[in-house]
């Protein structure tokens, strides 16, 4: 199978907000689901290939009313980073909806109420140096 890696996108359609938190993949989720009322699922875990290949514990929420997606994918494998320069980062959620902008504070807020979320910001998707990592592959093996 050939990978074909995106250097730049111009425009991406999607945010990414980082979190810090010290629970599992799972009960962020349960407690994500409880604050917002999503319903996040774990899926099939994000493949990553580099020089190795590493999977990373991924959970989706379809929200077919507003046409949303929403990823949270663990930062860290047992064999590295998803995103190597955010070490400190232990999930992403990745937001691909038409009405982020408006409805980015009010999200924000929602999940800063959340007890075991320490810290969360938005990426600067133009300072990271690719934004292949958060290109997820849905396509079954």
């Amino acid at each position: 199978m050939k990978t074909l890696q995106l250097d730049r996108i111009e425009n991406p359609d999607f945010s990414v907000l980082a979190i810090n938190s010290h629970v599992k993949s799972y009960k962020i989720c349960w407690s994500i689901n409880k604050h917002l009322n999503t319903n996040f699922i774990k899926v099939k875990s994000h493949k990553v290939e580099t020089n190795t290949i590493q999977f990373f514990d991924r959970f989706t929420f379809i929200d077919i009313k507003n046409d949303s997606q929403y990823d949270l994918v663990c930062n860290q494998s047992p064999s590295g980073y998803l995103l190597g320069s955010h070490k400190s980062v232990n999930y992403f959620l990745k937001i691909q909806n038409k009405l982020w902008q408006s409805e980015k504070q009010y999200f924000i807020d929602k999940l800063n109420e959340i007890p075991d979320i320490l810290l969360i910001f938005e990426l600067n998707l133009e300072k990271i140096k690719s934004l292949t990592p958060f290109i997820l592959n849905d396509k079954q093996n």
